[in-house]
């Protein structure tokens, strides 16, 4: 059972040499140094975190409109009738380790499953986003006065890295996305 629930984030298991780049490697320096500007900010009084019209709730309204935009573009792909998408990436082909009547096996991919389990994975981190960000707001307020003031800094900048890091994974994910449908998927392979 959780294994399926999980599925969404099989994108993640994609074994490619560059594309651990795009999934942590960019996201994480984007994340350190928005966690940096962000508290740096916030120490002189310039920016609010998790108050109305704070930091969370600007990212959150903007995410909350992405789960459809991603459920749509995934319905697209996997209907998408062209004989291409359904062709081995070219090589070093993307590859993932599947289940197939119960044992383990790895396949490379063609576009159409590489795009179906990026987008698919886009809608889940969408959805992982917007919790946190309401989560965030809510537990903001009863949990300061629970906590001493050093540790409030540390839980925040833990929290906020890693708010980041989901944000800055979904949005450089999008983009490589978009590069695909709206620009790779209609260029033929450089062995054809």
């Amino acid at each position: 059972m959780i294994r399926h629930l999980l599925r969404p984030l099989s994108y993640l298991s994609i074994e490619h040499k560059q594309k651990w780049i795009v999934d942590w490697l960019y996201p994480f320096i984007f994340s350190v140094i928005s966690t940096a500007i962000i508290f740096i900010l916030k120490k002189y009084g310039v920016i609010s975190l998790y108050a109305d019209g704070g930091m969370i709730a600007k990212i959150l309204g903007f995410v909350q409109g992405l789960p459809g935009f991603y459920i749509a573009a995934l319905a697209a792909i996997a209907t998408f009738n062209k004989t291409d998408i359904d062709k081995t990436m070219p090589a070093p082909a993307p590859k993932i380790d599947i289940v197939v009547q119960g044992r383990n096996v790895v396949i490379e991919l063609t576009r159409r499953r590489f795009l179906c389990s990026m987008f698919a994975f886009l809608t889940a981190e969408s959805l992982i986003i917007i919790v946190l960000a309401i989560f965030a707001q809510s537990v903001y307020a009863p949990m300061k006065s629970l906590v001493s003031e050093p540790w409030q800094i540390w839980i925040s900048a833990a929290f906020m890295f890693t708010f980041f890091l989901l944000f800055w994974q979904m949005i450089l994910a999008s983009f490589w996305g978009l590069f695909y449908l709206g620009d790779r998927l209609h260029q033929p392979d450089p062995n054809n």
